[in-house]
């Protein structure tokens, strides 16, 4: 879907650009070189070769550092190679859209991947999150994120516990954010928290964006929760991508429409 948004965008602001899709065998140092010989500008990098594009960017920013990932690389004139992260700050975005103001809110986040990773580090330095709970269901791995969220943040004071449902009530939770495959199409229908959780005082942020309607935001719907869609993290951080590529405002609606028009036609609803 990427190449259709980025497209649309670029005909919407007549730059003679195009923006194609390489299907890598191997991420090395070669490749670097190998996209620094065709001249290519920037590159959006995908699942698993994000931390492959931190690694061999010269630069990066502050949440490329943190996460240890990055999914923007541009070239530069001079040959440097700058590694960027809009993974976090799309999601922050698509939040803002709907709470607007994020700071001193109590986060729960369920799952512990690149995600979840990119979304707690952005919220770590760009919000000041009243509290942070992790949960999971792999407490070695889940262990493992709190302490380099702890580690990575340790001047900033940050509040953060792991935590299961059995020592958390609704009350401790302002909003609620899935970074987990289940509610995927071809994935577990299985929520990813009990049922009577959610209340109406919630906001509930699920990432997965096929289908449109999880069964996460069919309960919170149900429930009168605030909800925001997955496809809003996937639309906002293609809009900071085009903006790092072209360094001109892009047309977030039009690539709006370009991604639900895209969604629509992969499956219903």
């Amino acid at each position: 879907m990427s190449p259709r948004l980025h497209n649309a965008a670029f005909a919407n602001r007549r730059i003679n650009a195009a923006y194609l899709p390489f299907e890598i065998e191997k991420a090395d140092a070669a490749l670097k070189r190998a996209f620094q010989k065709l001249r290519i500008r920037g590159l959006s990098v995908t699942i698993p070769h994000k931390g492959w594009a931190a690694r061999v960017a010269d630069e990066l920013d502050p949440l490329s550092e943190c996460s240890g990932a990055a999914n923007t690389l541009l070239f530069q004139d001079d040959g440097v190679v700058l590694g960027r992260n809009t993974d976090g700050p799309g999601a922050l975005r698509a939040l803002k859209e709907s709470l607007g103001v994020l700071r001193g809110r109590r986060f729960l986040l369920l799952g512990y991947g690149g995600s979840a990773t990119a979304i707690a580090h952005a919220l770590a330095l760009e919000e000041k999150p009243a509290l942070f709970l992790l949960s999971g269901r792999n407490k070695r791995k889940l262990d493992r994120f709190a302490r380099d969220l702890s580690d990575q943040h340790a001047t900033r004071s940050l509040k953060i516990r792991t935590t299961d449902f059995e020592d958390l009530e609704p009350d401790d939770v302002d909003v609620i954010i899935q970074t987990t495959p289940l509610g995927m199409q071809g994935q577990s229908d299985e929520l990813p928290l009990p049922e009577t959780f959610v209340q109406s005082f919630h906001t509930v942020f699920d990432i997965v964006y096929i289908p449109a309607r999880t069964p996460l935001l069919k309960l919170a719907a149900a429930r009168k929760a605030r909800t925001v869609p997955g496809y809003l993290m996937l639309l906002y951080q293609a809009v900071l991508q085009f903006e790092l590529f072209t360094g001109q405002a892009a047309p977030a609606h039009l690539m709006e429409q370009e991604l639900l028009a895209a969604l629509r036609s992969r499956v219903p609803g």
